[in-house]
């Protein structure tokens, strides 16, 4: 992916991370914009059932771009299995410091 074009997707979406996703035929990159509100409360939902359902719905909502089409990731179980684990960073809550003063 060129820089314009993740220049171009930051001042669209914000934050954005790159997933490089081992596939039977090489490695491919699909491009997510942040987590938002709506998405985190129905994967949750389907978290608790099953992780890979959760990781279509993180997949189909969040990707913004990339080399291959999410639905080609999602159709290889194997690529599917390899990317709900990079999932982890991107929908994992951010931990902060409480302190008693």
């Amino acid at each position: 992916m060129k820089k314009d074009e993740i220049k171009k997707l930051k001042a669209e979406h914000g934050t954005i991370y790159r997933l490089d996703i081992p596939t039977a035929e090489g490695e491919e990159t699909l491009i997510l914009k942040s987590l938002d509100r709506v998405t985190y409360s129905a994967g949750a939902k389907i978290m608790e059932k099953d992780e890979l359902q959760a990781a279509e719905l993180f997949l189909r909502s969040l990707t913004v771009g990339g080399t291959v089409d999410v639905e080609e990731i999602i159709k290889d179980f194997n690529a599917l299995r390899a990317a709900a684990p990079l999932l982890v960073e991107i929908i994992a809550p951010k931990v902060g410091n409480v302190t008693k003063l």
